[in-house]
C-alpha cells in the first residue's frame, strides 16, 4: 500500500488534498488487494490498489462521457499475420499505473475520501487531479491520453480501428 501511495502521491502526483467544504460531492475509496503466485502455488507478491467507488458517481455530476475505444479482434489477428509473414519484430508493452497517468480534465473536480490506513487530518479530502481506477470515467481518460501522447511520437489512427496507430516505421496496437 505504500508503494502505491508514493507512485499516485509523489511520482504521479495523482491528488492533492484540499479542505473538506460542505457543498463537496465526494465519492468513497478502498483497497484492492491481490495475492499473484508462481505456476507451483508459491506467493510471488502482494499488490494493493486504490480504487474508488465508481458507482457511486452520478452522471451529470461526476462523469459525462464514458466511451473508449476498444481494439477489434480483427486488428490484432491481422498484425500477427502480417508480422508473421513478413518476419516482423512485435513486443508486448504493460503501462504501470494506467489510468493515473491520464488528467481528469481541465473544469473537472472529484472529490473522494482518504484512502484508509493513511488519512492525515479528518477535516481534509483527495481532490483529483488524475484519473484513478474504479471511475467510470478512467478508460476515456486514458483512452484520450494515450492517443495524445502517440499523436505527438508521429503516429496517426487508423480509420478503420481507432485502437491502430501508424506511424513510418513503427504500428502501435493499443
Amino acid at each position: 500500500m505504500e508503494s502505491e501511495l508514493t507512485t499516485m502521491e509523489s511520482n504521479l502526483q495523482a491528488w492533492e488534498l484540499v479542505p473538506r467544504k460542505p457543498w463537496m460531492h465526494f465519492l468513497p475509496s478502498t483497497w484492492a488487494f491481490c495475492l499473484k503466485r508462481f505456476p507451483n502455488g508459491l506467493v510471488k507478491l502482494f499488490t494493493a490498489c486504490f480504487c474508488i467507488h465508481g458507482n457511486r458517481q452520478v452522471e451529470g455530476v461526476d462523469f459525462f462521457e464514458t466511451w473508449a475505444a476498444v481494439v477489434q479482434w480483427i486488428t490484432i489477428r491481422s498484425m500477427m499475420v502480417l508480422a508473421t509473414h513478413m518476419n516482423l519484430m512485435s513486443a508486448p508493452a504493460d503501462i504501470t499505473a494506467a489510468f493515473v497517468h491520464a488528467p481528469i480534465g481541465p473544469g473537472k473536480h472529484i472529490y473522494v475520501c482518504q484512502p484508509a490506513v493513511f488519512q492525515h487530518d479528518s477535516d481534509l479530502v483527495v481532490k483529483l487531479k488524475k484519473s484513478v481506477y474504479g471511475l467510470r470515467q478512467s478508460p476515456r481518460n486514458f483512452s484520450n491520453y494515450l492517443s495524445d501522447y502517440l499523436g505527438a511520437q508521429g503516429l496517426r489512427p487508423s480509420k478503420p480501428d481507432p485502437c491502430l496507430f501508424v506511424g513510418k516505421s513503427v504500428v502501435v496496437v493499443v
